[in-house]
C-alpha cells in the first residue's frame, strides 16, 4: 500500500489517468503556454499508481483529442496545453469554482418542444443530447425545460445540428411559468434530483473522513514530507468534483430544498482543496524541477476562496 492510500477513499484508487492529467494541468499549469517535458508528465502520473506505459498512453490520447499539443526538440518530446478561448476558460472556472454562488432568478422558464418524424431519428437523438449537455431537464419525450431565458442557446444548438428541424417542428417558449404547486415535483423528475442528491451524499461520505485526516497534515509547522500525499488527495477530489459539476443542472436553490446535500459537499471539497493547495503545489514543482528548473518556477495553484473573492461585487 502506498503511503497516501490511507488518505484516499477506497474506491478512489486506480484513478483514470487522462482525467487526472487534465486536473493536474488545470490546477498547477493554468493558462501556461510553455510545453512540459513528456518525462515530467509521466512522473506526475506515476504518483497516482499509473504505470509509465499507461501514462504515456494517456498523454498520447490527450494529444489525439486535441487537449495537448506535441512539441519536438531534437529527441525530446514535450506537450503544451492547447490554447483555450477566454470564453472557455471563464466557463471552466465558473463550472468548478463559482457556479454555487447564488444568482437572481425571476421564476420563469425556457420550454423547448419538438416533434420529429421517425426518419429524423438521428436529428432527434442529437438534439436530445445537446439539450441534456446544456442542462435542460426532460419533462417527457419532446418537452424540455430550464430556468431562465435560454432562447439564444437553443437557437445556437439547433444551427449546429447536421440536419436541423424544419419550421414548425420545434418551438421555444421563454418567460414561461409553471404552476406553483407543481414546480418542485416537476424539477425533481425532469432533472433527476433524487439521483443527483444521492451522488452528492456519496461524495460527502467518501471525503468527509479524508477532510478530518488532511487537517492534521496541513499545519504551518509541518515538515513537507506529506506533500506528495496531499497532491494525490487534492487532485483526486477535484477529479470527483469535476464529474459531479458536469452532471449537475445547477438549478436555483429554491428548487432544490433545504435538505439538498450540495452545500455539505461543497464545504468538504473546498476545505480539502484549499487547505492542501500550498503543499500540492510544492509537490508538483518538486516533480518538475529535475526536468526544468525554469519551468518549475511557474507552477501555481488556485482556491475556491480566491475565485469567490474575485466574483464578489466591488464597493462603489
Amino acid at each position: 500500500m502506498r503511503p497516501a492510500d490511507h488518505l484516499l477513499p477506497r474506491d478512489q484508487q486506480g484513478a483514470r489517468s487522462q482525467q487526472l492529467l487534465i486536473v493536474l494541468l488545470g490546477d498547477y499549469w493554468h493558462l501556461r503556454s510553455e510545453p512540459l517535458p513528456s518525462a515530467a508528465l509521466v512522473a506526475l502520473l506515476t504518483l497516482f499508481d499509473v504505470t509509465p506505459a499507461g501514462a504515456r498512453a494517456a498523454i498520447q490520447r490527450l494529444a489525439k483529442r486535441g487537449f495537448l499539443i506535441t512539441v519536438k526538440n531534437g529527441r525530446t518530446t514535450a506537450y503544451a496545453v492547447s490554447p483555450m478561448s477566454q470564453e472557455s476558460v471563464d466557463a471552466h472556472v465558473e463550472l468548478l469554482f463559482r457556479s454555487h454562488i447564488p444568482r437572481p432568478w425571476d421564476g420563469t422558464w425556457s420550454v423547448v418542444g419538438y416533434s420529429l418524424r421517425e426518419d429524423q431519428r438521428s436529428t432527434r437523438n442529437a438534439l436530445r443530447e445537446r439539450l441534456r449537455q446544456s442542462r435542460f431537464g426532460n419533462v417527457h419525450d419532446g418537452l424540455w425545460i430550464r430556468p431562465g431565458d435560454r432562447r439564444s442557446e437553443v437557437e445556437a444548438m439547433v444551427r449546429d445540428l447536421a440536419a436541423p428541424p424544419s419550421t414548425g417542428q420545434l418551438t421555444v417558449f421563454t418567460g414561461a411559468r409553471l404552476p406553483h404547486e407543481s414546480v418542485t415535483a416537476t424539477a425533481r423528475e425532469a432533472f433527476a434530483l433524487d439521483e443527483l442528491a444521492a451522488a452528492y451524499r456519496r461524495f460527502v461520505e467518501q471525503w468527509q473522513p479524508v477532510a478530518a485526516r488532511v487537517s492534521s497534515l496541513t499545519d504551518p509547522g509541518r515538515s513537507g514530507s506529506d506533500d506528495d500525499d496531499l497532491l494525490r488527495v487534492r487532485t483526486s477530489i477535484m477529479r470527483d468534483w469535476r464529474e459531479l459539476r458536469h452532471i449537475d443542472p445547477m438549478l436555483p436553490q429554491s428548487l432544490l430544498g433545504a435538505d439538498f446535500p450540495f452545500e455539505r459537499a461543497l464545504a468538504v471539497c473546498s476545505m480539502i482543496y484549499d487547505s492542501t493547495g500550498p503543499a500540492a503545489e510544492a509537490a508538483f514543482r518538486r516533480i518538475l524541477e529535475p526536468h526544468s528548473v525554469d519551468l518549475a518556477k511557474h507552477v501555481s495553484h488556485h482556491t475556491f476562496a480566491a475565485y469567490a473573492a474575485d466574483a464578489a461585487p466591488r464597493p462603489s
